[in-house]
């Protein structure tokens, strides 16, 4: 009789202690919660309170998770709470909500507009390409948008870099950095297009094939030069000389593709035929059977021997034999 009396009395004694030291939590969800940039407590979205102080500070500091990025939000609901009190060993059964289910948590942000980034984009543009001789225009149809970052995270500063760093003109994409205390935050592209227009020498009226250029043929003109292909000049004594080697029309920007240095020696001219072989030195008449330049190998014909040689061209009226 008396084991079947003491069976039951730890089971007794045990449910009257955890009665006694049991404590209810009440646990009232914020709507919407505004935070820095951090780990989110449940403290942050929600208002704890409980009759044991150090419980009400143990369940309030319980991690949830990690804010959204600026811009978002995320919404936390009470079956996260739940898992996440578990987790800290609370028992449920002692928990009291109010009447919101759920949390939307978004982050403190301040915005840097699309357009100054794209302002900091340009002024690179200019500073890198600047050159007192030239005018440059830079244009832009598509600003990026707007970007969020984390307020109150320090110092922010923007740098831009070309991904061809080589590109002076047309169209060009740029990076724009955003570093945050020193450490890159975000990486935006932002697209121009560069317009250039330089003095260059222009033809000032119709130059034949073969033309030689001079300076009443020339001009100088402020041009846009963004989709001229070649290289141009801009001092027209540099082409004083020079032939053309396709028709040019009047206002025709003069590149490096249609001019080439004349020939010292053209096909008919008479010339000096120099030959030497050992001590003996000849000098004899003749005729160039092809345009020749300084230091090329043409074919001549000696008018006395009535025979062709070779000869390479030393100035502009004589050939030296070559053997």
């Amino acid at each position: 009789m008396k084991l079947n009396f003491l069976i039951p009395l730890p089971i007794i004694i045990l449910f009257t202690f955890h009665t006694a030291i049991g404590e209810r939590i009440t646990i009232e969800i914020k709507d919407k919660v505004i935070l820095p940039e951090k780990q989110i407590t449940l403290g942050d979205i929600a208002c704890v309170s409980c009759n044991d102080p150090s419980l009400s500070e143990r369940v309030s500091d319980i991690l949830i998770g990690n804010t959204p990025w600026p811009g978002n939000v995320r919404k936390i609901e009470r079956d996260t709470i739940n898992a996440r009190l578990m987790d800290e060993g609370i028992n449920l059964s002692d928990i009291t909500y109010g009447s919101t289910t759920s949390s939307l948590i978004s982050v403190e942000s301040i915005t840097i507009s699309g357009e100054y980034i794209l302002k900091k984009a340009k002024e690179y543009l200019q500073s890198k390409l600047f050159q007192p001789e030239r005018e440059i225009i830079i244009e832009s149809d598509r600003p990026p948008r707007d970007k969020l970052l984390p307020a109150n995270e320090g110092t922010i500063r923007l740098a831009a870099s070309q991904i061809d760093a080589t590109k002076d003109r047309g169209n060009v994409q740029l990076i724009v950095h955003i570093f945050v205390n020193d450490k890159q935050y975000l990486k935006i592209p932002v697209f121009f297009n560069i317009r250039v227009y330089e003095d260059i020498v222009t033809s000032n009226r119709k130059i034949d094939r073969n033309d030689i250029l001079s300076m009443d043929t020339l001009t100088i003109k402020r041009m846009e030069t963004t989709k001229l292909a070649g290289l141009t000049f801009n001092n027209a004594e540099d082409l004083i000389g020079k032939r053309v080697i396709r028709p040019i029309l009047p206002n025709t920007p003069i590149t490096a593709e249609i001019v080439d240095n004349p020939p010292a020696i053209k096909k008919g001219d008479f010339i000096k035929i120099f030959v030497q072989a050992g001590n003996l030195h000849v000098v004899t008449k003749g005729i160039a059977k092809e345009d020749g330049y300084l230091g090329k190998i043409i074919r001549i014909k000696n008018i006395d021997s009535n025979k062709e040689l070779y000869g390479r061209v030393e100035d502009s009226a004589s050939v030296k034999v070559v053997f």
